[in-house]
């Protein structure tokens, strides 16, 4: 049989998906093969092990967030009402557009108390997400206190998506979100 084309771009954007459905140890290679009507062996060609596609998939989402969410913090030319709102609106978007929630704190969740093999991707996710959120209060508070405001905007963030998941109510996080605007504006 011919090796199926595909690419590890597109393995990985399929994988993606899994990963939030089921969690990382709940998924297997044949699962994720399954995604896109491959063969296990096409789906060894380009990836040695789940590990790695994980890894690929938390960088690929990290990557998506930097270009798509945490950019726009940096878009000085955009009032910071304006720059709240494109994120506010985008974060929201991101946690709702499929099941699962956060893909990065599920992962924490399921796999740092056991291993801490993506310890070091999803820490890079959330400080990217801290100093994004930090520049643009920077404005109005210290760098220290910017930081500290930032993470707790996170907390809250994280926190409404844990109770959105459980609740199966996208207006938890919707509210949660308009509760920061006011907060922030």
């Amino acid at each position: 049989m011919p090796l199926q084309k595909v690419t590890r771009e597109e393995i990985v954007k399929s994988s993606i998906s899994v990963f939030r459905r089921k969690g990382y140890y709940r998924t297997s290679m044949a699962n994720l093969a399954e995604e896109m009507d491959l063969t296990k062996g096409t789906f060894y060609h380009h990836f040695e092990s789940k590990e790695d596609v994980m890894k690929e998939a938390l960088k690929m989402s990290c990557g998506w967030f930097e270009r798509r969410v945490f950019s726009v913090a940096y878009q000085d030319e955009l009032s910071q009402e304006n720059r709240l709102e494109s994120m506010i609106q985008l974060t929201y978007k991101a946690f709702t557009a499929e099941e699962g929630g956060c893909f990065f704190a599920n992962t924490i969740l399921e796999t740092s108390h056991v291993e801490d093999t993506f310890l070091h991707i999803l820490r890079n996710f959330f400080k990217k997400w801290e100093d994004a959120l930090a520049y643009m209060l920077m404005v109005t508070y210290s760098e220290s206190k910017a930081h500290e405001v930032a993470k707790q905007i996170i907390a809250e963030i994280e926190g409404s998506i844990v109770l959105m998941q459980l609740h199966q109510d996208k207006t938890i996080l919707q509210n949660a979100l308009q509760r920061l605007k006011k907060r922030l504006g």
